[in-house]
């Protein structure tokens, strides 16, 4: 990609534009200049709630949580929409604009929130058998508590190291009667912190009942063959003894013919401050005939919450009812309404209403969907990757197919990236840094961590600790473990996107952490299928870490972090011992992908041609970042149409060819089709700002422009570029590029920045070699003197660039 640049430096160099060369003065011509610096089964992933007290659901239950919402809405539409099981394959409005396909949403495809209506009343449900029939109840919410239960004490049990106890726990009580749920008999039931009970079948180990009986997420998935459970309000909740005085918490009684159990006052766990600030007032009665009563007295939704009963353990889809209007037939099936202050949208159908309208739709490895307005995404995540299949083995993932039958109408389809609400979640320049994206990423860099779930990071390590490199969810790289990125350079150090951290070593057993998200790793390319093994050169990780100021394995990339430890190497070696080789391997693994981008927006309604751009300057950053990550050993194509002509860009020093550019510096852009034909030099000073019709904009900023042609263009970054990152405070930076054509923006992509790279032209054009230099005194080229005729020292005049713009 990166070609030799024939136009540069000597026609300046003749022109003698000082100004912009910034010439380096040697005092002796025998001087060196300095060196060049070269430099299980189902898995989706989600950036969820860093830095919250919890994480969300994990990347396996998100995955089983899409599968299962696309069942019940596919079995939804065949039970009430005229098109019946055709509802997702027709009539839906879908127009492909600039390589995004719209799809306007309607009821198929975006579900409105569903606020809490139960305050104040109460739902009966009745066994028939093992099913069982719903209808409202007379019941009144009994003040008469009983026993307050603790939480926090034995026999409570406190499952997880990281809760505090009394939150994420449960207490076994016995009955004092033999209760039939689902055809099943019981004589004990969980009650949980969390808004819900729970039993043990025989054929459950004690430490997956313990974690079951926990969960604090409510997911349909789990709900359905999880653990058997009674839910009245299945939320995040808090019992522990700070959050519980008095007459708050929960509480147990028994009567002759039932138990009542109780969470009075009970408050969300703060996991948003800002946002889960609930208090709820709820309780179920369990009678020794089989009934089950969930009474409310007032329960304030802030996200969302589940109620219902299921028999656990079941792939049987869940009935998703109105509680406050209940169907009159008796159901068999897990039995549930979810609650929820967000509109939800239905991803997967929206996937299979896209495919049904591509003839063309086994093109595609990947699908990113996207929207332009708010919804709720499992929780507070806003961004995930879901897995459909994979058939590579050496990654720490099993092979698997998600979707054996075909449903989403496609068989070569690896998974789904979504990006949520790209319009308002996402900076409108994709390199930017905010507080807002997590840890020190960037929009690309999210996306490139996303993306890179499809293969990263999952694999298992010899020895005691299999997950010793891993990280947050067991899907990130840990945070003691050093893995730079490709993209990094002396000047911009960078880390995989896949988190981790690039550790400094400071010789005195202590270690500094000093690099940004950016990129992908050397071994990151081996995982990929892009590097043989042998390519892969040793790391290490920080073994038994000391002072680390609370952080641990899962903790995100941070930078200016010194701890101690150990150096611990890791080698390829060992990676492949515990995972297996890679296969297929580097030689014959998929090495260029597609994808469709689909934007779903509301019923009637188009996208603004903000929107529109906005979609286009990430997707077509994302094509060439894709590639730099890669080394560009791998492409991704983002074009709904077949594309002939490759959109990815690279730009570099014009000097030294080095990616890492800094303000003011003398560069060269690289790819196909930059201008619409045309070859334009610039003429005169000071210099355009559009040749051939073409512009260079830098983070926005117009850059002058040297010279214009199709397959190259030759540009001054803007001397306003910024160069160092404020959050975190970095001496570096990632700026955008693009390219407008007439107009319209054709290529984008991105480059790490810094405020200095020196970068010396050379002769033979190619960044090495002798340096472009003159005689100072004469303007004579080399073989230059190291004395004048008087005596005195020569001066030498190199021409470079690089040096900033201070």
């Amino acid at each position: 990609m990166f070609y030799r640049n024939t136009r540069l430096w000597r026609p300046l160099a003749i022109a003698l534009v000082v100004s912009l060369f910034f010439p380096l003065l040697i005092l002796q011509s025998s001087a060196k200049r300095p060196r060049r610096s070269v430099a299980p089964s189902i898995a989706s992933i989600a950036h969820d709630n860093d830095g919250k007290p919890k994480k969300g659901l994990t990347r396996e239950q998100r995955m089983r949580e899409a599968w299962i919402w696309y069942q019940i809405n596919r079995q939804r539409l065949e039970r009430t929409h005229p098109l019946g099981a055709q509802a997702l394959a027709a009539d839906i409005i879908i127009t492909d604009i600039n390589d995004i396909s719209v799809i306007q949403g309607d009821s198929r495809l975006i579900t409105p929130a569903n606020p809490f209506d139960l305050n104040g009343r109460a739902v009966e449900f009745t066994p028939t058998g093992s099913s069982y029939t719903i209808a409202a109840s007379n019941a009144a919410y009994d003040t008469n508590f009983g026993t307050k239960l603790s939480l926090s004490l034995d026999p409570a049990v406190n499952p997880k190291p990281e809760a505090e106890p009394g939150d994420d726990a449960y207490i076994s009580q016995d009955l004092g009667f033999s209760f039939s749920f689902f055809g099943a008999a019981f004589t004990s039931v969980a009650v949980s912190s969390n808004g819900n009970l729970s039993f043990r079948p025989a054929n459950v180990s004690q430490s997956d009942f313990d974690n079951g009986a926990v969960s604090s997420g409510e997911s349909l998935a789990e709900f359905q063959a999880g653990l058997p459970r009674i839910a009245p309000y299945w939320h995040d909740l808090d019992a522990r003894p700070s959050r519980t005085p008095g007459s708050s918490g929960v509480f147990i009684r028994r009567d002759g013919d039932r138990v009542l159990i109780t969470w009075n006052n009970i408050r969300d766990f703060p996991n948003d401050p800002l946002v889960d600030q609930g208090i709820h007032s709820f309780q179920v009665s369990l009678f020794n005939n089989g009934r089950i009563v969930f009474t409310y007295s007032s329960a304030q939704l802030t996200s969302r919450a589940l109620s219902g009963i299921s028999p656990g353990l079941t792939q049987n889809i869940p009935t998703i009812v109105d509680f406050g209007a209940p169907p009159s037939n008796a159901i068999g099936n897990p039995i549930a309404e979810f609650f929820s202050t967000a509109t939800t949208v239905q991803l997967l159908s929206a996937v299979q209403a896209f495919y049904a309208t591509h003839p063309n739709r086994d093109v595609y490895d990947f699908v990113y969907f996207m929207t332009d307005f708010d919804f709720d995404l499992n929780g507070g995540a806003f961004a995930q990757y879901l897995s459909i299949r994979n058939d590579a083995t050496g990654i720490g993932l099993n092979t698997f197919d998600g979707d054996t039958n075909g449903l989403l109408g496609a068989r070569k389809i690896q998974g789904v990236l979504n990006l949520a609400n790209i319009i308002d979640d996402y900076p409108d320049l994709p390199t930017t840094r905010t507080p807002f994206v997590v840890g020190v990423n960037h929009g690309l860099s999210i996306m490139a961590q996303e993306q890179g779930h499809r293969w990263l990071s999952f694999i298992g390590f010899p020895g005691a600790d299999p997950r010793l490199l891993l990280g947050r969810d067991d899907g990130h790289w840990s945070y003691f473990y050093n893995i730079e990125s490709t993209i990094s350079s002396p000047a911009a150090q960078r880390v995989s996107s896949m988190e981790g951290n690039l550790w400094r070593e400071n010789g005195n057993g202590t270690f500094t952490s000093v690099g940004m998200n950016d990129g992908y790793s050397r071994l990151d390319h081996y995982l990929i299928g892009l590097r043989p093994a042998s390519d892969v050169a040793d790391t290490f990780l920080i073994a038994n870490p000391t002072t680390t100021g609370g952080r641990n394995r899962m903790s995100d990339t941070e930078v200016n972090r010194t701890i101690g430890g150990t150096k611990q190497t890791v080698t390829i070696d060992q990676i492949v011992q515990a995972n297996g080789a890679r296969s297929p391997d580097s030689s014959t693994a998929q090495k260029s992908f597609r994808c469709a981008v689909i934007l779903l927006v509301r019923e009637g309604t188009q996208p603004s041609a903000a929107a529109l751009t906005k979609i286009a300057r990430y997707r077509l950053a994302w094509e060439s970042y894709f590639s730099q990550s890669t080394d560009y050993l791998a492409t991704i194509n983002t074009g709904i149409a077949d594309s002939t002509i490759s959109r990815i860009i690279a730009a570099a020093s014009a000097a030294s060819f080095v990616p890492t550019l800094s303000p003011g510096e003398i560069s060269s852009l690289f790819g196909f089709g930059l201008t619409s034909g045309g070859t334009e030099p610039a003429i005169s000073q000071p210099l355009p700002i559009t040749l051939a019709g073409s512009q260079v904009l830098i983070n926005g900023t117009p850059a002058p422009l040297f010279y214009a042609s199709p397959n190259q263009i030759n540009f001054q970054v803007p001397l306003t570029t910024a160069s160092t990152t404020q959050i975190p405070a970095i001496p570096s930076a990632t700026a955008l590029i693009e390219v407008i054509s007439n107009g319209q923006l054709i290529r984008a992509g991105a480059f790490q920045i810094a405020p200095i790279v020196p970068a010396v032209f050379t002769l033979n054009q190619s960044g090495t070699g002798a340096a472009a230099a003159l005689d100072a005194f004469t303007n004579a080229p080399g073989p230059f003197n190291a004395r004048q005729a008087n005596g005195q020292p020569n001066i030498i005049a190199v021409y470079g660039t690089g040096l900033g713009v201070d």
